[in-house]
């Protein structure tokens, strides 16, 4: 089993929006002149089953901007009065895409006479929202249901809260729901940004079943089933303006008795055995067809592997286990060549180091393979937009994300470019607290299985570098790593620290390098492309 998230940033699936500001009559003192504006990301995509851009006619977001902090006196769209930096909702808006729009192509409120906001030239506005409607066009067989008022069973939007309530079963509507996350940008004088990046994330999961008999023996198989799959779920998400958006939590409940209904043919599908010419061949347990380049995905609600724990009833005579009728089951009908048809009832695969069954913006694949006298299930984690790298292990090829320092790991004040121009630079407190460690994430695919290191420069003796393989952060992470492009998608967290109290100005630069084939690259080019330096303030 192993997890692998590319979010190609995934990634995180991610679709970004990008805002700046209107002018109208209001005093110079509190507006300034530049208008609100939107974009979106051409990463963006509605569900798993599409890399379509969101840049769609039509397609909507809902957003909202919180302001606080500010000085003076503002009057809100509804004409109630604020003041003394006391929060309020600065505008609720729908931004909707519009292909031939002259000077901005995402538009507020209706596209025929949009609407406008301009920023103040004080204060914190924080954003966040979510995609209302994807509007891609037929023959898609999801048009015109890619709406979340009416595609989901309960659609509830409230006061910086959202209920969605939704039943998947493997043959309905794919769509997926994307929200972002509170994005505070701080506007003192006239330091307004000239964008601000919103990324998306998703809210669902999605799962992928895959056949194959590795035997020595032919084996038909008549159908494959998930039994009892949670599918049902009420998700409320509540943001704050100060913490940002938090999830209710729980795992779904089951609706219906089969989740992954059986595609194969009533004669069943013969897998030829491993010594065969026809051996080997991988089959799509939805499409019940040999899988091609893709594996079909399905929808589902993200749940933790104790969510799908079965209660053992009783044992058979040879020891194995029974269990209730309304457990969650893997049920495989098949017969090998020397036995008889038989029907097995298995539990979903446990795996130690994997964080869910299902995670949140990721697909799951589910593997069931037919060894020498036995069935074998396992699963791995796959990002939402996947490739496989044939070249991989045959040449030296670096291919990364680039290395993004994360906001709030650091102190604040954010990145700065140096004097001459050439490193974007991360000031980190001094000081022995470990919660002072400016933390950056990448991704890195290939070469598979070579060795990534990273190499100091600068006043090294006053820093401590570390390197964690996945999307988390451990806080025992190593000097070099390899690389695996099935784990969380190649995910990297570098961690940089003081080294007890270094004196202000101490300077720390890094370099990349992969080692493959007892060669070593330069990976400083794909990784490190804004030369960062760390530096003590």
């Amino acid at each position: 089993m192993g997890n692998t998230y590319r979010f190609p940033a995934a990634a995180l699936l991610l679709a970004a929006l990008v805002l700046s500001c209107k002018e109208n009559q209001a005093e110079e003192p509190v507006y300034s002149s530049e208008e609100i504006t939107l974009n979106a990301s051409p990463d963006a995509t509605k569900s798993f089953l599409s890399t379509d851009a969101l840049k769609k006619n039509g397609t909507q977001f809902q957003m909202f901007d919180y302001l606080s902090g500010y000085n003076g006196t503002l009057t809100d769209g509804v004409g109630t009065t604020h003041s003394s930096g006391e929060e309020f909702k600065y505008f609720e808006n729908t931004l909707t895409f519009k292909q031939d729009a002259a000077n901005w192509q995402w538009l507020f409120g209706n596209v025929a006479s949009p609407t406008s906001y301009r920023w103040t030239r004080t204060g914190t506005h924080h954003f966040y929202g979510w995609l209302l409607e994807d509007k891609t066009p037929a023959p898609d067989p999801d048009a015109g249901n890619l709406k979340s008022s009416t595609f989901f069973d309960t659609y509830t939007p409230g006061t910086k809260t959202l209920t969605v309530a939704k039943t998947f079963t493997s043959d309905g509507h794919q769509y997926d729901f994307l929200y972002s996350d509170v994005v505070p940008v701080d506007v003192i004088n006239d330091g307004i940004p000239s964008h601000v990046d919103i990324p998306m994330k998703h809210l669902f999961g999605a799962l992928g079943v895959a056949v194959q008999n590795t035997s020595k023996a032919d084996v038909t198989v008549y159908s494959v089933r998930l039994l009892n799959f949670p599918n049902t779920h009420s998700e409320t998400l509540t943001w704050d303006m100060e913490t940002g958006v938090t999830l209710g939590g729980g795992n779904p409940t089951v609706s219906g008795a089969a989740f992954w209904p059986n595609k194969f043919p009533s004669e069943g599908i013969l897998l030829k055995n491993i010594n065969d010419s026809e051996g080997g061949k991988t089959y799509d347990a939805y499409t019940g067809a040999e899988m091609g380049e893709n594996l079909t995905y399905r929808m589902c609600w993200p749940m933790t592997q104790a969510a799908l724990k079965p209660t053992v009833q009783n044992t058979d005579s040879e020891g194995n286990p029974i269990y209730t009728a309304d457990s969650p089951l893997v049920e495989v009908v098949c017969k090998t060549s020397v036995g008889k048809k038989s029907t097995l009832n298995m539990r979903f695969p446990n795996a130690a180091d994997a964080k869910a069954a299902v995670t949140a913006g990721k697909k799951t694949q589910l593997n069931v393979s037919f060894a020498d006298k036995q069935v074998q299930l396992s699963f791995h984690t796959l990002p939402w937009d996947y490739e496989e790298y044939p070249m991989a292990f045959e040449n030296d090829a670096v291919s990364a994300t680039q290395l993004k320092f994360i906001e709030g790991t650091y102190v604040s004040g954010g990145t700065i470019t140096d004097a001459n121009g050439k490193h974007d630079v991360i000031q980190l407190t001094g000081g022995s607290n470990p919660a002072w460690v400016a933390r950056g994430k990448f991704s890195i695919y290939t070469p598979v299985n070579g060795r990534l290191s990273i190499g100091l420069s600068g006043d090294t003796d006053s820093f401590i570098v570390t390197l964690d393989s996945g999307d988390t952060y451990t806080g025992t992470g190593h000097d070099y790593i390899l690389i695996d492009p099935h784990r969380d998608g190649g995910a990297v967290t570098l961690g940089v620290r003081p080294k007890g109290v270094p004196a202000s100005g101490k300077r720390l630069f890094l370099h990349f390098a992969v080692t493959n084939n007892n060669r070593d690259t330069d990976a400083d080019t794909e990784i490190n492309r804004d030369k960062y330096v760390i530096t003590i303030p």
